[in-house]
């Protein structure tokens, strides 16, 4: 609190705007450990302040009572004394209240500041630069934990394939190796470089084992009787000969495959479906194919990416969000939880009932409302959660939702 207080009366104040702090601010609520309550007040007082007070050498301040913040909230007075104190030792914000506990702005005529007692945002402008280090480094280490996840469902599955493909070999030793790494508690990126280093392995004992069986069969049909010279005579002109010719080549054309072996290969929207999963089945019992959700047909009708990019212009800003594709939105879903402070058990139960896609689009929305107008959402979690049981009853109109995001 002393320190949030000493950078709030330096004379150097960094020339940076609202929106470059807010921005930053949100991005490292995760790093800085700030809890829903206290994202949520942060969001508030950033909506409250005006960005003119952020330009030169200015001291952003908002005068606002804990009563009110308490009622905008839905918490009580002591929770947001305890989440305002810890936007302060995070050096984000720093008391500056009267000597009364009141808190007020007095502005002259041109709309600038005089005086002012309240919270001042003046630490937040000061650290901007390493609150914005905090941000980009949890944000790489985010990525670099889904690549991960991606690999580790990558190269096992590329494991299981080979050895299912490969039976005059016994490699059930690689298979276990590989559940044991994956039945493991360590990290995904732990995961990812072992079982990188297992496929290696696994890719030099196959081929060493086709090159011995290569080698092997070319001993065995080489003579060791000398060389007859003989000259071979063949009548091309004869029309028998013509006929054995395209006989042979014949005889040695691929056979196709049945109609229920082509029938079986994978298809390429399942093929894209299953990539999408970070599960992993493991092949001795191998399960079937995951059926759709029965679902995501009613949850997601008229919905498609394109409109959940143009409806969710605030999220995407602010966190720095791609929505191209359905698989970057669930990608982006990590992200979207912790900035309405979701827990990870509820956001999992809603993806077991809804499916990962109608999940992911339900939480943009629920964050993109919020992100707007944080005074109508008081808990943007419970409200998460209500949608999601409605989408459940077939009662949640999303569509709906989203052309009035648009519009708005």
């Amino acid at each position: 609190m002393l320190a949030s207080q000493r950078l709030a009366m330096s004379n150097d104040i960094p020339d940076f705007g609202k929106s470059e702090v807010a921005i930053a601010l949100k991005r490292a609520a995760q790093p800085l450990g700030l809890t829903s309550t206290a994202y949520h007040v942060l969001d508030i007082l950033l909506g409250l302040s005006r960005p003119d007070d952020w330009k030169g050498d200015n001291r952003p301040v908002v005068a606002i009572s804990n009563e009110k913040l308490a009622s905008y909230v839905g918490r009580s007075e002591r929770t947001i004394i305890r989440a305002i104190k810890q936007l302060v030792e995070a050096r984000i914000l720093a008391y500056r209240d009267s000597s009364t506990g009141r808190r007020w702005v007095h502005r002259n005529d041109t709309g600038d500041i005089t005086y002012a007692y309240g919270l001042d945002f003046t630490p937040a402008r000061v650290c901007y630069r390493e609150i914005k280090r905090l941000a980009d480094e949890w944000q790489a280490e985010l990525n670099a934990e889904r690549e991960a996840r991606r690999l580790v469902t990558k190269v096992s599955r590329a494991i299981v394939d080979i050895v299912e493909a490969v039976r005059d070999m016994d490699l059930r030793a690689f298979h276990d190796r590989m559940i044991g790494i994956l039945e493991s508690g360590k990290g995904a990126q732990w995961k990812a470089g072992m079982l990188q280093e297992l496929y290696d392995l696994l890719i030099e004992a196959v081929t060493e084992s086709q090159s011995d069986a290569e080698e092997v069969y070319e001993n065995e049909n080489m003579t060791s009787e000398p060389d007859i010279n003989v000259t071979l005579l063949f009548n091309t002109n004869s029309p028998d000969y013509c006929l054995n010719k395209r006989t042979f080549a014949k005889a040695n054309e691929p056979t196709p495959k049945a109609d229920a072996a082509i029938g079986g290969e994978i298809a390429p929207e399942k093929e894209q479906a299953e990539a999408t999963s970070d599960k992993y089945s493991l092949p001795a019992g191998r399960t079937p194919a995951r059926k759709a959700n029965s679902g995501h047909s009613t949850i997601l009708d008229a919905v498609s990416i394109s409109l959940l990019e143009s409806a969710c212009t605030t999220v995407r800003s602010d966190f720095g969000l791609s929505f191209k594709s359905w698989p970057e939105l669930v990608s982006a879903a990590e992200i979207m939880r912790l900035s309405i402070g979701l827990s990870e058990t509820a956001y999992a139960d809603a993806c077991g009932r809804l499916g990962r896609q109608a999940a992911a689009a339900i939480l943009a929305v629920v964050a993109e409302k919020a992100l707007r107008d944080p005074e109508k959402i008081s808990s943007p979690g419970g409200y998460f959660r209500a949608c999601c049981d409605r989408a459940g009853e077939g009662k949640l109109a999303l569509a709906r939702s989203l052309f009035g995001l648009v519009a708005g």
